[in-house]
């Protein structure tokens, strides 16, 4: 099991999007592409046609089910959103049955021009609403100081393993990557638990090649970066997936597909006869 490793694609970009990708991107046939070129997971935000935050589930749902018509991926959600949108609209995406897993936010950071901002309630609110759609929670760490958030929701018995945590690193007026502070990280991990992560404007999965060497697995796409190995920009979200999966062949690391990723994390594999 040590030498497999899952690729989440993020083909999304933000309201920034001009800078990654100075066009529209047909998102399910993207992901559905990604799939193909070798990613087991797709993290997906709920956007409009001009991928700014929206909080309207009809919008998502097409979109997923446009996905889950096609190909086996993980579909993962994401209580991301814009400052002023409230609890209720951040989960949007977890009203959608075929939302496997969600993306729980474990504290504040700055980001950008702002404060991304997560008090220690919401996150409880968040987690309780992953609980009640039955939606695995990945964890994203943007700070030590999360690692501390999580250890109280153990505590206070609202969480239980097994757990799957995300790393970000490089975020504007956040955290930068260094293989030291990646390290440390690595040092406060619960036993078994499964990791990513995830830099914003990388230069390629190459960039991530700390990450595969420790066994951690990874995440690219548009929403982080637009970028190749090689420097390059990639022309659509599936080059990014074929960069990281040479990149994980490289370091002696071996791909694995949707069905192989549910059980590693420990999903519940989808009906037969779910993907068209």
């Amino acid at each position: 099991m040590k030498d497999e490793i899952m690729i989440c694609v993020a083909p999304v970009p933000g309201e920034k999007q001009e800078e990654k990708f100075p066009g529209l991107l047909d998102v399910p046939a993207e992901v559905v592409g990604c799939e193909a070129a070798g990613a087991a997971i797709g993290h997906l935000h709920a956007r409009d046609e001009n991928f700014l935050q929206s909080v309207e589930p009809e919008l998502f749902t097409r979109q997923i089910r446009q996905i889950r018509d096609s190909c086996p991926i993980i579909i993962e959600g994401s209580t991301g959103g814009a400052p002023e949108h409230t609890l209720h609209q951040r989960c949007v995406t977890f009203t959608i049955p075929e939302v496997e897993m969600g993306s729980l936010n474990l504290g504040s950071v700055n980001m950008f021009d702002g404060v991304y901002q997560n008090r220690y309630e919401d996150i409880v609110f968040y987690t309780r609403k992953l609980r009640a759609g039955r939606i695995f929670p990945t964890m994203p760490i943007f700070d030590l100081s999360h690692l501390t958030n999580y250890q109280r929701l153990v505590a206070d018995g609202e969480l239980v393993p097994p757990y799957v945590f995300e790393f970000v690193f490089d975020v504007p007026y956040a955290l930068p990557y260094t293989d030291r502070y990646l390290d440390l990280f690595v040092a406060h991990l619960p036993p078994k638990a499964i990791w990513f992560c995830v830099r914003h404007h990388q230069q390629g999965a190459a960039g991530l090649r700390r990450v595969m060497e420790l066994g951690g697995h990874i995440r690219v796409g548009f929403e982080d970066s637009p970028f190749l190995s090689d420097g390059r920009r990639a022309r659509n979200n599936i080059e990014l997936v074929a960069d990281a999966v040479r990149q994980a062949e490289l370091v002696g690391r071996r791909v694995v597909r949707a069905e192989r990723a549910r059980e590693i994390i420990g999903l519940r594999p989808i009906p037969v006869g779910v993907v068209a």
